[in-house]
């Protein structure tokens, strides 16, 4: 009796926790958030103590988020931001400052970027290059374009005044999927054919660079006074061409000295079978200094830390290291990203937003994706699927896959940080993408595959 009632009850449990812990630390701080961030910041003998509560705070929000999601299809992601909109005031010696935020959220997405090059297999990255250029290259253009106006076009029937700047940067941010969503989605799937998976898991690691890629190249225009058609005629001009081969010449060059310092590491181990903490130090610092390098030199960091993780074959004896580095990912670095643009949001606007920002999420998941997808792909549904063809449901389950999450939560961040014009709206709205593509497709998936017939 007693275990049925338990069965009966904890499906709900774990929404119960979520709904009680996102509105305990809302009322603390909205009615005592500013006391206690004055309190800490009176203590001479520690100076930096408001910026040590909000780290501190920001790892038990890591943990609530994940043990409060586990066993349910919400994905912790989404916890994690609403955390962040809670404890706004808590958060704000980190968001305050420009320079820490724009190192940490930048050196998470690094790690995550190259733990999607990690987990795609370059054997069927190779084999599927075509297709995932086609989705990740002209494919984030048009999706880019296409967001674009439909922000627009929403945002002048609900009313809503949006800059060019906003309109213009919201398809550039948009416009990727993303691995650190889909991955864990996958995982726990069976396909009948490989093909939509490896698709869709590659396509979401390289069109997170593309479309950062595309975002940057954004920020050096001058947005304000320019069209959405001009803005995207604007990147055929050779300075924009000089600037993309630079982005992604020294992109894969540092990508493969990243590779070349994970061999090295590799190549010791096998001569040292004892574990030891500096191994763990080693592999995180490898996409660091493969972004940092890159950069210094004009290339694309992100780029360069994606081409790391794909180029390197984890072998067995590099297994307990790259297992730890998959932990410290789901337990720091992804939370530290979404957690930190929640932080970003102000309630209230999220909610004077939420017209224009849930009407551009559905339209741009059941109309711009599908619509791109078969732009892209269509042709291959007329080939044989034993070779290189794509079965009609493949391509509808492709579709349907358009989770949009770390790596356009973190060029969020590098855009606020770094337009100095106001950009109401961009936060806001790009939120609400956010959080409605990680609510919508990750629960959904597995049983919009098996209804297909692409997985059992």
């Amino acid at each position: 009796m007693a275990d049925s009632i338990k069965k009966a009850a904890s499906p709900w449990l774990p929404y119960v926790w979520v709904i009680l812990a996102v509105g305990a630390l809302a009322a603390i701080s909205n009615f005592a958030g500013d006391q206690i961030l004055e309190r800490l910041g009176e203590l001479e003998d520690v100076p930096s103590a408001p910026a040590l509560a909000s780290f501190a705070l920001i790892a038990l929000c890591s943990f609530v988020s994940f043990y409060a999601t586990r066993g349910t299809p919400l994905p912790s992601f989404i916890v994690a931001i609403a955390l962040g909109i809670a404890g706004h005031k808590f958060f704000a010696p980190i968001v305050a400052d420009t320079t820490a935020l724009s190192a940490l959220v930048t050196g998470s997405a690094a790690i995550i970027l190259f733990a999607g090059g990690l987990e795609v297999r370059l054997r069927a990255f190779i084999r599927f290059l075509a297709k995932v250029s086609l989705l990740a290259c002209p494919g984030v253009l048009i999706t880019g374009y296409g967001l674009s106006w439909a922000v627009q076009g929403l945002g002048a029937t609900l009313g809503v005044a949006l800059v060019p700047t906003v309109v213009i940067l919201l398809g550039a941010i948009l416009a990727s999927t993303d691995p650190a969503a889909i991955i864990p989605v996958m995982q726990g799937m069976h396909f009948k054919r490989r093909a939509a998976k490896d698709i869709v898991i590659a396509e979401s690691a390289l069109s997170d660079v593309t479309g950062a890629l595309l975002t940057i190249a954004f920020i050096k225009l001058p947005l304000a006074a320019m069209t959405i058609t001009a803005a995207y005629e604007a990147l055929v001009a050779p300075a924009t061409y000089r600037f993309l081969a630079d982005q992604i010449g020294y992109g894969v060059l540092f990508g493969i000295a990243g590779w070349a310092m994970l061999w090295v590491l590799s190549h010791i181990k096998r001569g040292y079978p004892d574990r030891y903490g500096v191994d763990q130090s080693y592999f995180f610092a490898t996409p660091i200094v493969a972004f940092t390098a890159a950069a210094v030199f004009g290339g694309s960091g992100f780029l360069a830390a994606f081409v790391a993780g794909l180029l390197f074959n984890t072998e067995e004896h590099m297994a307990e290291v790259e297992h730890f580095f998959y932990q410290m990912i789901d337990g720091a670095a992804k939370p530290l990203i979404f957690l930190l643009v929640g932080a970003l949001v102000d309630p209230g606007a999220l909610i004077a937003y939420a017209p224009v920002g849930i009407a551009v999420a559905l339209l741009f998941m059941f109309v711009l994706r599908p619509a791109m997808v078969f732009l892209m792909l269509g042709v291959y549904g007329f080939l044989p699927k034993s070779g290189r063809g794509l079965g009609f449901n493949e391509l509808l389950f492709i579709s349907f896959v358009r989770e949009t999450g770390a790596i356009p939560a973190v060029l969020l961040v590098t855009a606020v940080a770094r337009i100095t014009t106001p950009v109401n709206g961009l936060v806001e709205i790009g939120m609400w993408v956010i959080l409605l593509t990680l609510v919508i497709a990750p629960p959904l998936t597995p049983f919009v595959a098996r209804r297909l017939g692409v997985a059992e």
